[in-house]
């Protein structure tokens, strides 16, 4: 081995080495006093990192930046699978489009809030428009650590935050693309925007859809060896797999890690994993934390405090605001919807990358990065301390409100409960259309998956026939066909639920009918209405589908009869595999994103 790659290695070593000994000080010494570990991780990191000592005229111990990033990116990726597995996505599905409208308003508002800040700052518009994104982004890694410490992750306003910051998380990835469009070009375009919203929500639907079919068959094989190693090193195998995939698309390899820690967390064995995880997650969050202060620059306070100081007020405001407001319009009382908003105050690892990609391109000035570090730095010391006031707080403002206010607010609070709670409950009609509208979407997202599944497997087309001895448009080709076979058993079952909703629909329509619809015989118009919709609805699923299958046909030179023929060969040769196939996806599907099995018994009745 050359001398230098020896040196290297022997300093990635002793860094390594290094953060773990500042970390086990400051963990004892901040559990003596009673304080949050992350908080004694942060200024270790801050006073052996590269940036401190040499103010007092010392030799840092660990001065490699690009290392110390390595080491934080590692650390970020398991902390985050290990997140995912303690909640796993049932937990996640059953907060439901709440959370979805709770994180629509934060993030719209604070982005307005955060570029109303910077122009009155003075700076330009694209430094207030970086600054607003990067305010709407809340840190899931610093919040999730500090409510798993004090006991509040699992209550309802917990698992409010941890939906929340999931919805921010993706919303992140999408903000940085489009930062990076305005930073390269100074626009972003509506397809940029669009495809990149495609790829998230496809890999989302996949991810969790495959995982929820193999994951829980794999682990009840590999929990028969009642080995711990062998349930680790499995499900490590699956965190850096995931997180690969999404970083090859374009995603966040964070993001693909949290994926599969939320599918493995619904498995029969999750308790066991999420003990078996504990060392590693506690072991990563220690690398991560020391890993960030480490990254901060003492040098530069005195010249950006002031603006760090207003952005960090106006940014804790108006989470607190956003949130609060958020959801107590989602139907929650007052005490919960304040702490989920005083649960939400930490600026954003995203949030840096943001101001990062602005000023490397040279689209913000240089001084946003620090001003935004600060602010990361001045939010991570007040967050817990703000999400264990929180109790206080409420219970300050019950009694210091006024009369008619309390009144108001508890009136308005009973009226959104209410409201909430009447959209839950279903009559006959609406069951029926729900049963169907059910089976639709179902088995519309086994196709999406399926179809998905085989785009991606055809990116590695020319590697994948060259290992298995094909032409590369043959196995393009045989691809292509097991998808579609895949895809004619959920198609039947749209056709038949299509079938089922428009007899609902045409004969509601007629309910009561007039003379003339008795002149014309309401069986005839009911014909002609219910055609008329499944048609519409047909053409309209179709035109939906149209930009995935073209993916699929692209099969190099085969002339069309060609595929034609082997597609009818496949289909006879695979007609009853592909009905099984179906049946395990579509309940899979149902049970990760809609609670429960589809009824496509009642759909085949209707057929």
């Amino acid at each position: 081995m050359p001398e230098a790659e020896v040196i290297e290695e022997f300093r990635l070593v002793q860094d390594f080495a290094i953060i773990m000994a500042v970390a086990g000080v400051a963990i004892v010494l901040f559990r003596r006093f009673g304080q949050p570990p992350i908080l004694g991780y942060l200024l270790a990191g801050l006073l052996v990192g590269p940036f401190t000592l040499p103010l007092l005229g010392l030799q840092p111990p660990v001065d490699n930046i690009e290392s110390i990033r390595l080491l934080a990116d590692l650390g970020l990726v398991l902390l985050l699978f290990a997140i995912g597995l303690e909640f796993g996505w049932q937990r996640i599905r059953q907060i439901g489009l709440r959370v979805i409208f709770i994180a629509v308003i934060e993030i719209s508002f604070m982005m307005a809030l955060g570029y109303e800040v910077g122009t009155m700052l003075g700076w330009s518009a694209t430094e207030a428009f970086f600054l607003g994104a990067a305010l709407s982004i809340s840190s899931s890694a610093i919040i999730v650590k500090v409510l798993r410490d004090s006991g509040l992750l699992f209550r309802s306003q917990g698992r409010l935050i941890v939906g929340i910051l999931v919805v921010e998380d993706f919303a992140a990835v999408v903000l940085l693309s489009v930062l990076a469009g305005v930073a390269t070009t100074g626009t972003a375009t509506i397809g940029d925007i669009g495809s990149l919203l495609g790829k998230l929500g496809l890999f989302l639907i996949s991810a969790l859809t495959l995982g929820a079919l193999f994951a829980p068959r794999l682990f009840n094989y590999v929990a028969r060896f009642q080995s711990r190693e062998t349930l680790l090193i499995v499900s490590l195998a699956l965190c850096f797999g995931l997180a690969l995939v999404a970083q090859k698309l374009g995603l966040s390899a964070a993001a693909g890690a949290f994926l599969i820690g939320t599918v493995l967390g619904d498995t029969d064995q999750s308790e066991e994993l999420v003990h078996t995880m504990s060392p590693v997650r506690d072991i990563f969050a220690a690398l991560f934390f020391v890993s960030m202060g480490m990254l901060m620059d003492l040098s530069l306070l005195a010249n950006y405090i002031v603006p760090a100081l207003i952005v960090a007020a106006v940014f804790i405001a108006g989470k607190v605001i956003a949130n609060t407001v958020g959801t107590f319009f989602t139907g929650h009382d007052g005490r919960t919807s304040l702490a989920v908003g005083m649960g939400t105050p930490q600026i954003g690892e995203f949030s840096l990358a943001m101001i990062k990609v602005g000023a490397d391109r040279g689209a913000v000035g240089v001084f946003m990065y620090p001003v935004v570090a600060i602010t990361t730095a001045i939010t991570t010391f007040t967050y817990p301390f703000i999400v264990g006031s929180a109790s206080t707080v409420a219970a300050f403002l019950e009694r210091r409100s006024p009369e008619l206010f309390r009144q108001y607010v508890a009136s308005l609070s009973d009226w959104l409960i209410s409201l909430r709670t009447a959209l839950s409950v279903e009559g006959d009609f609406a069951g029926r259309i729900r049963r169907s509208g059910k089976v639709i979407v179902v088995n519309f997202g086994v196709i999406v998956v399926f179809i998905t599944v085989g785009t991606f497997a055809l990116g590695f087309g020319p590697e994948l026939a060259e290992s298995v001895g094909l032409q590369p448009s043959i196995l393009g080709l045989v691809l292509s066909g097991v998808v579609v076979v895949l895809c004619i058993p959920p198609s039947v079952f749209i056709w038949r639920a299509l079938q089922s909703l428009t007899d609902d629909l045409s004969g509601t329509l007629l309910t009561g009918g007039s003379r003339s619809s008795r002149a014309m015989g309401k069986s005839n118009i009911h014909m002609v209405l219910r055609d008329s919709i499944l048609v519409i609805m047909g053409v309209l699923v179709a035109i939906w589908s149209l930009p995935f299958i073209s993916q699929l046909l692209m099969l190099g030179s085969f002339a069309a009869p060609v595929p034609i023929l082997m597609l009818i060969g496949l289909v006879a040769l695979t007609w009853r595999a592909a009905f099984k196939i179906h049946r395990a996806m579509e309940s899979t599907f149902s049970e990760t994103f809609l609670g429960g099995a589809a009824s496509t018994s009642a759909a085949e009745d209707d057929g």
